[in-house]
């Protein structure tokens, strides 16, 4: 064989395995069909460092795990189906509820994706902290009334907000999805869902930060020929208080007992060596602007304490001791006979 057609042969070889790890890579994005051309076409993450530091947007930090997603989402499919049921007999009509997947974004700018007007609801999920946001199509509303009402589920010809009894009609539309929320969730958690208030221009919502990162779980209602959204968007940081049931593994003790003890040395150490103000006052006294204008050298200040009073002693600007003055060789001394402030 000659040198050029080995040489071929290597090529050929190399384009093979690339291609084929390409169609894997493809293959392993839950079938969404990544372009083969941008997967071969992409830059590597060492070509990225070479031209510098990348960007990292911290209200959408890459810190949720596979199993913090994979509970979400077990609890979105499970609200999903028990939705289905509920609103199926509620109706007596076909209902259907289908998960469409998670998203994350900040606080102002999934208020900037909803529509004006539109159903959006505060809410609180306890034990999760702070408030939580349940957002109902505007139509989908309108055709949950009608149905309730004894009418026929047409969707709303005009776009509108609510009058004072279709926003208690439908506050009550939005408890009747936290109870399924409360359904869907008992295998992780016990949650006590609660209704805030009910807003049509999303502007008006507040008890979130815009900075906010929002985890979102993301549905499409199926009213007989009528559907449309429904989305829950939790704060990230509200899941605090259960995140070790959502995401076990952030609960483990990453670190060895030898390296926290290091950790606890050091920190005692810094503690040891940080400087603090300690002052001893002999004595306190009030006096006129003038008289201090008029003070000199030899002039002797009387003060209000007797001779053989205690002195404070002052850490920090707090008192902390009485003391005795005294002296310990050359050097004046003072014994500390009683802690005032244990702190």
């Amino acid at each position: 064989m000659a040198p050029e057609d080995l040489d071929n042969e290597y090529d050929d070889l190399d384009l093979d395995a690339a291609i084929g790890a390409a169609e894997d890579l493809v293959g392993a994005v839950d079938g969404t069909g990544m372009d083969l051309d941008e997967v071969l076409n992409a830059q590597s993450d060492a070509d990225l460092a070479v031209d510098g530091p990348r960007t990292y947007d911290f209200n959408r930090p890459h810190n949720i795990s596979r199993t913090f997603e994979q509970n979400l989402q077990s609890m979105a499919e499970n609200f999903a189906k028990t939705g289905g049921i509920d609103f199926t007999s509620l109706l007596r009509m076909t209902a259907s509820i289908d998960y469409k997947g998670l998203q994350q974004c900040t606080f102002g700018e999934y208020l900037e994706e909803l529509p004006n007007p539109t159903c959006a609801s505060m809410v609180t999920l306890a034990p999760l902290k702070g408030y939580s946001l349940l957002h109902i199509d505007l139509g989908l509303c309108f055709v949950f009334m009608k149905k309730l009402m004894g009418g026929a589920p047409v969707s709303e010809d005009t776009v509108r907000e609510f009058t004072e009894i279709e926003r208690g009609i439908n506050a009550g539309l939005v408890e009747r999805f936290l109870e399924i929320l409360r359904k869907s969730a008992m295998k992780l958690v016990r949650l006590d869902p609660g209704f805030v208030g009910l807003e049509n221009n999303p502007n008006y919502l507040s008890g979130i930060a815009e900075g906010e990162s929002l985890i979102i779980m993301k549905f499409q209602v199926k009213l007989d020929t009528v559907e449309g959204p429904v989305e829950i968007a939790i704060p990230l940081p509200a899941f605090g208080p259960v995140r070790d049931v959502f995401d076990p593994q952030d609960a483990i003790e990453l670190r060895t007992p030898s390296e926290l003890r290091e950790d606890r040395r050091k920190i005692l150490d810094m503690v040891r060596t940080t400087g603090s103000e300690l002052v001893v006052n002999l004595g306190e006294i009030s006096a006129t602007l003038e008289d201090v204008l008029s003070l000199a050298v030899g002039d002797l200040i009387h003060l209000p304490q007797v001779v053989d009073a205690p002195l404070k002693v002052h850490i920090e600007g707090q008192e902390a001791w009485l003391g005795d003055a005294g002296r310990v060789g050359q050097h004046r001394a003072v014994k500390l006979i009683q802690q005032l402030n244990k702190e």
